[in-house]
């Protein structure tokens, strides 16, 4: 089975509904942990959120319980066989389940998470994709609305827990006005693909405590499309590009 090579695991994708992609690294990199006890990956896939973040848990001498769900079956067999051999935290670190988050939030010891992070499904009608695990992966009909998706998270995220998430402008926009009244937005990332190009993903952060509002910009390449130095830096505990 091809691997996936980070700098210090290899993970297995080849059966997940969503591959590993740009995204999931982003997300990942931006995400702050803070020696998080508790994190919940909402649509873990693969768990290459999962592992990124145990990552930088383990680099703080931090040895959390980690979470990860997801509907789609083969998905949570390739998840929990990647954390066979996960080699920075002990398997018994990680806990993979097919289970909707509907399903989860409905459970009595499923709460307090100090972090939940989530690249969440956000295509529309006319934006439907043939495959149909792609699909699932990452369309919103009748898998899990905005409206769902923060309804879950604010059952299972603890007081002074946070929420990280990333999706397209437009869709993002979406999912805040879903929030207004329930929590504060604490930082949001703008990305855009080069310089020239405009924003495609912003990464934000949320909690139920009002903090400053931090607000940062990205550009993964610049004019001449070679990697930006804050993308590099940003990147590179996981990737070697150049």
């Amino acid at each position: 089975m091809p691997m996936f090579h980070f700098k210090q695991f290899e993970i297995e994708h080849e059966r997940s509904t969503l591959k590993i992609g740009t995204d999931a690294v982003l997300l990942a990199a931006l995400t702050q942990v803070d020696s998080a006890q508790t994190v919940l990956d909402i649509g873990c896939g693969c768990g290459v959120i999962a592992f990124c973040l145990a990552q930088k848990l383990a680099e703080q001498q931090t040895v959390p319980e980690i979470f990860g769900i997801d509907v789609d079956a083969d998905s949570i067999a390739e998840a929990k066989k990647n954390a066979e051999h996960f080699p920075l935290l002990p398997k018994s670190s990680f806990h993979f389940e097919q289970v909707s988050l509907q399903d989860f939030a409905k459970r009595d010891n499923a709460h307090g998470f100090d972090l939940i992070v989530s690249n969440p499904p956000y295509f529309h009608d006319n934006l439907k994709p043939q495959d149909r695990s792609k699909l699932q992966s990452k369309h919103s009909d009748g898998q899990l609305s905005f409206q769902e998706l923060v309804d879950g998270v604010g059952k299972l995220l603890s007081p002074n827990g946070r929420f990280t998430l990333i999706l397209p402008p437009v869709e993002m926009e979406e999912f805040h006005q879903v929030t207004i009244g329930r929590w504060h937005c604490r930082k949001s990332v703008y990305i855009r693909p080069t310089t020239s190009k405009p924003i495609f993903r912003v990464v934000r952060e949320y909690g139920c405590n009002k903090y400053p509002k931090e607000e940062h910009h990205l550009d993964i390449r610049d004019s001449e499309l070679q990697y930006t130095q804050m993308y590099l830096e940003l990147v590179n505990p996981y990737l070697t590009i150049r």
